[in-house]
């Protein structure tokens, strides 16, 4: 559940994306042609929901038209069906790749700035903080298992921030999205709105849609919380909702 609202807050992000850099696309067509390829995959042996990969402006910038989408899908679809793609990713050294990785990440990261108003800067930049604690709980997680320890092993206060980290991780592209939207409320005081937002962030975390506290973002029952963690993030959401709410009350 979690990866496939990830998905699809991709598509849609990423149709935003490409509207940004001047390419109208019907979103409901995006989302349904992810939705069919995702389909037709399953009967392949498909278990990952289908996305638009993210970048649209940097391969713009590059030159990219349809062709380069078409050729990536033959390469990457006939790689794969006759087993080279594992040899070709093989012969391509990373230090080749990761320039071309991070050129697409500056892209982006400059596109969410210059396509937004400048009064919502804070709220992008603000939802780069679950996005950082993902890759900071990720590359953590792999120098653990590196050494031959696991988060088990960590006790004190060591324990206690992996915890939050994790915490923090799991669900961030839903977290960012709630997070940036509930700023941008705030900012044009439209604190009805925020608290809305709080509130879906509140119901979100007592199910592990975010901030779920379970390893590779495990969902459970309202009822059959893990721990006491969610109820507490789920109860600092809802008094920001209700504080938010109580701050757009003289304006009803």
């Amino acid at each position: 559940m979690p990866f496939a609202l990830v998905t699809t807050v991709g598509g849609i992000d990423n149709t935003e994306s490409a509207a940004a850099a001047g390419d109208q696309y019907r979103t409901r067509d995006v989302l349904l042609t992810e939705a069919l390829a995702t389909c037709l995959a399953a009967f392949a042996g498909g278990v990952v929901q289908n996305t638009p990969y993210i970048g649209h402006p940097a391969y713009k910038a590059m030159g990219a038209r349809a062709g380069y989408t078409l050729a990536t899908g033959i390469v990457i679809g006939g790689g794969a069906a006759v087993g080279a793609l594992s040899v070709l990713v093989g012969i391509l050294p990373e230090a080749a790749v990761a320039p071309i990785l991070i050129f697409i990440g500056l892209e982006i990261a400059a596109q969410a700035f210059l396509a937004s108003p400048r009064e919502h800067g804070p709220a992008v930049a603000l939802t780069f903080v679950p996005v950082a604690a993902a890759v900071v709980s990720l590359e953590s997680g792999t120098f653990l298992g590196a050494v031959g320890r696991s988060a088990a092993d960590l006790s004190g206060d060591a324990a206690l921030a992996f915890a939050a980290l994790t915490m923090l991780a799991n669900g961030f592209i839903l977290s960012a999205v709630l997070w940036g939207s509930g700023l941008t409320a705030i900012i044009d005081r439209r604190f009805a709105a925020a608290a809305a937002v709080l509130a879906i962030a509140s119901v979100a975390s007592l199910c592990g849609l975010v901030h779920s506290p379970l390893p590779g973002g495990a969902l459970f029952w309202p009822w059959n919380l893990p721990s006491a963690a969610p109820a507490h993030v789920a109860g600092a959401y809802g008094v920001a909702a209700v504080l938010c709410w109580l701050l757009g009350f003289p304006r009803r």
